[in-house]
């Protein structure tokens, strides 16, 4: 007998968000639906304002959803409570476009704040996780550099490094090859990539990046909010 198949990481179906309410109501997801399982590197690509971060972001735990099935990580995202939510965010990695580095802080510095937020670990561990998983992005020479101190490149290097620490079950990055050039681009994907499949984690990448397709499990399309 066949044994039944994981439920999907994330799945969302028949998704409805709207921005403002009554005439000003603008309807940016139209029946949405996606699903990403363990081991899985999904892209979702798009034209701008077709609504690919606004689902991100709904899928992230950022925003509050509106209409249709939301669960994440076994999570009825309806139904779930700010406490449960919060706990749902901690198992996520999410990678945004911009690296949001605090410029007063190291690289290591950086990468160690997401593991603070984990009391079961210690100020040891905590170290030689972030000298491990800097090392695994190419940067275990620069732990001590500061933002100022690293390319375009390097910075958003230390963002996926910051975002995989904790070693989250899904990873959500929202274009995060737009402000690189080629070669930067696809390292990080390949590292991003890498992480999925080694870790068994799952990912939806949202972007523009042709270049980057072949590393796709599925590409799925999102226009006018509709997923297809």
């Amino acid at each position: 007998m066949n044994q039944p198949s994981s439920p999907p990481l994330i799945e969302a179906r028949d998704i409805v968000y709207k921005y403002n309410s009554g005439d000003l109501a603008q309807t940016v997801l139209r029946h949405a639906s996606i699903h990403v399982n363990a081991g899985e590197f999904v892209i979702l690509v798009g034209p701008s304002g077709s609504g690919k971060s606004t689902l991100l972001s709904l899928i992230g735990v950022l925003r509050k959803n509106q209409e249709g099935i939301l669960n994440v990580l076994g999570e009825d995202l309806n139904l779930t409570n700010e406490d449960k939510m919060r706990d749902v965010r901690k198992k996520m990695g999410y990678v945004f476009q911009q690296h949001n580095l605090l410029k007063f802080l190291t690289a290591s510095q950086n990468v160690e704040m997401t593991l603070e937020m984990f009391p079961e670990y210690t100020e040891a561990e905590r170290a030689r996780i972030t000298e491990e998983i800097l090392g695994n992005v190419g940067l275990g020479d620069y732990r001590n550099s500061y933002p100022a101190q690293l390319s375009v490149g390097q910075k958003q290097r230390v963002a996926i490094a910051r975002s995989l620490v904790h070693r989250p079950q899904i990873i959500l990055a929202d274009e995060p090859t737009a402000s690189l050039d080629s070669k930067s681009g696809l390292h990080v994907v390949q590292i991003l990539h890498d992480m999925v499949k080694n870790m068994g984690c799952g990912a939806l990448v949202v972007t523009h990046d042709h270049r980057i397709f072949d590393y796709a499990d599925r590409i799925l399309h999102i226009e006018d909010g509709v997923v297809s």
